[in-house]
């Protein structure tokens, strides 16, 4: 900037004076354009990856959580009541509730004990098409806790997650077409 204020250049100078630094300023301003696009890109994909990170990391405890319940389920040598009281959430308790989750449970059991536990694909409400999860009414809860289970394509069971413990196993139709999970 201080070559702008130089007192000894005459005015017909200053004209070449222009040219000779727009000249400087057009090789300079590429490179500089070409640092800034490289940064530019760089942030942009930074961005793009810092988004997608935290997504993954809360859903991987809700994940290991739907996974470990499954497995523990799928464990014959678990018995039902064992797993209903560590994994089930139960906030009104009664005896035909216990009965009718432990039924529930062996009914789930039973269907798993015919699958291939390597093949089973847990997807979250998120991950799933439009077509699949237009008849699920989520009714104010979390969808990011709700996974469902597929083995082959075809569903096996859907969870409703709340922290480390499974806040319904059950879907269930509630008319118009619309299904929702049921919590106990």
């Amino acid at each position: 900037m201080d070559a702008l204020f130089v007192s000894n250049i005459a005015p017909n100078d200053s004209l070449i004076f222009w040219r000779i630094l727009a000249s400087n300023t057009r090789y300079k301003h590429c490179k500089m354009t070409r640092f800034f696009s490289f940064f530019i890109a760089i942030l942009f994909s930074q961005s793009l990856f810092s988004q997608s990170k935290p997504l993954m990391r809360s859903e991987g405890a809700s994940l290991q959580t739907a996974q470990d319940f499954i497995d523990d389920l799928a464990n014959h040598d678990l018995a039902l009541d064992v797993i209903l009281s560590n994994w089930v959430v139960v906030e009104n308790p009664s005896d035909e509730l216990y009965d009718y989750l432990e039924v529930s449970l062996e009914e789930i059991r039973l269907n798993l004990s015919t699958k291939d536990l390597a093949l089973l694909e847990f997807k979250n409400y998120r991950d799933l098409p439009a077509r699949e999860v237009r008849d699920i009414d989520p009714e104010g809860l979390t969808t990011d806790q709700m996974f469902f289970i597929y083995h082959k394509g075809r569903l096996v069971t859907s969870l409703y997650l709340i922290g480390k413990k499974i806040g319904s196993f059950t879907l269930v139709s509630k008319g118009n077409n619309l299904a929702h999970f049921v919590t106990y």
